[in-house]
């Protein structure tokens, strides 16, 4: 059986992969039928780069994408392009559905911080002018013991 998965290069701490076919009993990092992409994803933003003519011509030819390769091949629109062919083929591919979901909530966790921020904002505003009237009392309070007490003789310096 033929597979279409990644193959890992780059050094420790720094991955970066290629997509290849390669046959299903092969290592990792064994020789590959072809290489037809690579998957940086330590640049920003991630790098994914797939021959689309390759990648359908395995497709059609019955390689099975690993789940990462599928995502990656899903991401760029190769996988939806043979799907669309092959609608017979969709049921294999179900895990796509729940990986995407997976990564739409972990993108809300990762909002950037200006982007929460301009969220913040409005709601800050709104409860500026109770935070302020909440406040008036406990002010006035403190200078009223500010007045009263004694005030504090600081030694002479010599």
């Amino acid at each position: 059986m033929v597979k279409i998965r990644l193959q890992r290069l780059g050094n420790k701490g720094r991955p970066f992969y290629r997509v290849v076919v390669t046959k299903s009993e092969a290592g990792r990092n064994s020789a590959a039928v072809e290489k037809i992409g690579i998957y940086n994803p330590i640049s920003q933003p991630k790098e994914i780069r797939i021959d689309e003519e390759r990648a359908l011509h395995w497709l059609r030819n019955g390689a099975e994408p690993t789940e990462t390769a599928a995502w990656l091949l899903n991401k760029e629109g190769i996988l939806g392009k043979f799907l669309e062919e092959r609608p017979s083929q969709k049921r294999k591919y179900k895990f796509l559905d729940k990986t995407t979901a997976a990564i739409s909530k972990q993108s809300a966790v990762d909002t950037p911080k200006k982007e929460a921020v301009a969220v913040a904002e409005p709601v800050v505003e709104e409860a500026a002018p109770v935070v302020e009237e909440a406040a008036a009392p406990v002010e006035a309070a403190a200078e009223e013991a500010a007045a009263e007490a004694p005030a504090e003789e600081t030694p002479a310096e010599e």
